[in-house]
């Protein structure tokens, strides 16, 4: 298996693969017109804020500070 080695300059590209991303516009749509998708989608929301509530509890503000600045949290 081959060994990868990230340099500082890559850093932010490489965990740009585990950042937030913003929907294309075509995936938003289906998800606005079916019912199913929409509860989904709340169903998804709200278990994505009670895990941030959980992580700014129990992460010192520093690693937050970092994990923002890589794009994992808003």
């Amino acid at each position: 298996m081959k060994k990868y080695k990230i340099k500082r300059k890559n850093l932010k590209e490489f965990f740009g693969f585990f950042g937030l991303r913003k929907k294309p516009q075509e995936i938003q749509d289906l998800i606005d017109n079916d019912p199913v998708l929409k509860k989904l989608e709340k169903e998804l929301a709200a278990i994505n804020s009670k895990a941030r509530q959980e992580l700014e509890r129990d992460v010192p503000p520093e690693r937050l500070a970092k994990y923002k600045k890589f794009g994992w949290i808003k």
